[in-house]
């Protein structure tokens, strides 16, 4: 299974680069399917021609999930956006039950639960996130297994089909949320209950002068069928993974009670969410055989789940970040965000993860 990763790894990052023609790292591929396997709901940011929400089209094209197989959604958000009706669906005037475009994939995914099933939310931040996402964020922190140990949830939505009949949706295990957003003046920024529940992913690598897509590739690759076995997360409760992997957890437990030191003056600390995801994270790494090293794949978790939380003034963020920087010294992509952070920080007097 460890060795079967790796290659579907190396397999979609050729795919994506050279095939496809785009330009993503191996490490950000190998850390985009780490994020799926913690947890089915990711956040794409970086900076507008990016690709951001071509990665996600592509990465699920690559393992055979398109719209035309329904397997694959893109949902464009709109500013509006005030609940959740838009997403999951709403009663007409004559008491018809509308079906919302998440519902309609969630209905999918319960119909081929052996098949991994992909919701792209494009531009996310365009309404508030916890207006119109927050009934699909507690139920999926509602996750648990069943008695014949298929993931399951507290019930999402109930509604009447034309027939009268009352049908009842959960969270299927085969179900992986993506949002893509922007940070500028037209976007809303997230909250620390939206930012616990995520991987944040940054994509800004531009290279304008690949132009392997323009030639005849060497070979062609088509996509790969995967099951979602491949996606499904082993760990849902932290107890889950103590035991074969206890000295790790306590391991990152640790890096992130020093952290959580430095923290504290803004408010920022990470709590047991973030522990555990991180954990779960690494401990999926690991049973890969090291899709990652044990300081990239904890480089990447730093980055993602903790330095998003960061933002404030002058006076009370610069001395977070300096104890960080020494702190983390070791981790490329967190030294690099740092040193970005502390930049604008000169600049402007307040600073976050994002602007």
């Amino acid at each position: 299974m460890a060795t079967l990763c790796i290659f579907r790894c190396n397999s979609l990052h050729f795919y994506l680069a050279k095939y496809k023609g785009f330009k993503y790292s191996k490490e950000n591929i190998k850390n985009l399917y780490l994020c799926i396997r913690t947890k089915p709901f990711i956040i794409i940011s970086g900076i507008s021609g990016t690709g951001k929400t071509k990665i996600v089209q592509l990465f699920a094209e690559a393992i055979g999930a398109t719209e035309e197989n329904e397997q694959f959604k893109l949902i464009p958000v709109r500013p509006d956006w005030s609940d959740s009706s838009d997403l999951l669906g709403y009663e007409d005037i004559k008491g018809m039950f509308k079906k919302g475009p998440f519902t309609e994939m969630v209905e999918r995914a319960i119909a081929k639960p052996h098949l991994p099933h992909f919701i792209l939310l494009d531009e996310m931040n365009l309404a508030r996130v916890e207006y119109y996402f927050s009934d699909v964020l507690s139920v999926m922190e509602s996750r648990k297994r069943d008695e014949e140990g298929n993931l399951t949830s507290s019930p999402l939505i109930t509604y009447k089909d034309e027939s009268g009949q009352e049908i009842t949706l959960t969270l299927p295990g085969n179900l992986y949320v993506i949002g893509t957003v922007n940070m500028d003046e037209t976007t809303h920024s997230f909250s620390k209950k939206v930012l616990d529940r995520a991987n944040t992913i940054e994509f800004n690598e531009i290279d304008l002068m690949n132009f392997d897509s323009m030639m005849e590739p060497e070979e062609t690759i088509e996509p790969i069928r995967i099951s979602n076995d491949s996606f499904e997360s082993t760990y849902i409760y932290l107890k889950d993974a103590f035991q074969n992997h206890e000295t790790l957890i306590r391991k990152v437990s640790e890096q992130i009670n020093v952290i959580n030191k430095y923290l504290e003056p803004i408010y920022a600390q990470a709590g047991y969410r973030v522990r555990d995801e991180i954990s779960f994270y690494m401990a999926h790494n690991k049973d890969s055989e090291m899709l990652l090293t044990e300081t990239e794949a904890m480089d990447f978790c730093i980055m993602q789940k903790i330095l998003p939380r960061i933002s404030g003034t002058e006076s009370v963020v610069r001395d977070v970040l300096l104890n960080l920087e020494r702190e983390l010294q070791d981790y490329k992509n967190c030294k690099k965000k740092i040193e970005e952070m502390k930049k604008r920080l000169d600049a402007n007097g307040f600073v976050s993860f994002w602007a």
